[in-house]
C-alpha cells in the first residue's frame, strides 16, 4: 500500500524519530535560546549604550525567530530534504508577507529591517539545513510509532 504524501508531510516519516529529527529539534532549542538572549540581553544593551549595530538589535526577533520556526517545523514534520526546502521557503515567504501587511493590522508597523532580518535568518536556516543534510550520512531510526 502506497503511503499518502502531500506538499509538506510524508506520512511515514512523521511517525519516525530519527537522527535528523533529533538534530532539527536540538537546533530549534539552541536557536530559541540564542534568540531570547538576543532579545533580552543584547537588544537592551545596544539600546542603553546607544551603539550602532546596523539594525541587528531591531530585527533580532525576525532574524532569530525565522530560524526557530524553520527548525521547529522540520522537527515536527521530520521532512525529507525536498520537503524541508519547501518548509523553509514557506516560513520565509510567510514572515515577509506578514511584515508587508503590518500597516493594515491593529498596532502593526512595517519595518524594512524586519524583512532584512527575515531574509538573513532564512538564509542562515537554509545553510544550516543543507549542512545538516550533508554531514549526516546515515539516518539512524531511533523509534517508530
Amino acid at each position: 500500500m502506497k503511503t499518502q504524501n502531500n506538499f509538506f508531510i510524508d506520512k511515514e516519516k512523521i511517525r519516525i524519530i530519527d537522527t535528523f529529527r533529533m538534530i532539527y529539534f536540538i537546533t530549534f532549542l539552541i536557536s530559541f535560546g540564542l534568540t531570547e538572549i538576543g532579545r533580552y540581553i543584547y537588544r537592551p544593551f545596544i539600546y542603553e549604550n546607544d551603539i550602532n549595530d546596523y539594525g541587528l538589535a531591531d530585527s533580532m526577533g525576525n532574524l532569530g525567530g525565522i530560524i526557530v520556526q524553520i527548525f521547529f517545523g522540520l522537527a515536527i514534520f521530520n521532512s525529507t530534504k525536498e520537503k524541508g526546502l519547501r518548509i523553509i521557503l514557506f516560513f520565509v515567504v510567510g514572515y515577509i508577507l506578514y511584515e508587508v501587511v503590518q500597516p493594515i493590522l491593529p498596532k502593526g508597523v512595517f519595518d524594512w529591517k524586519d524583512i532584512y532580518g527575515t531574509i538573513t535568518g532564512g538564509l542562515i536556516g537554509l545553510l544550516l539545513f543543507l549542512l545538516i543534510n550533508k554531514v549526516v550520512k546515515r539516518n539512524k531510526i531511533i523509534y517508530r510509532f
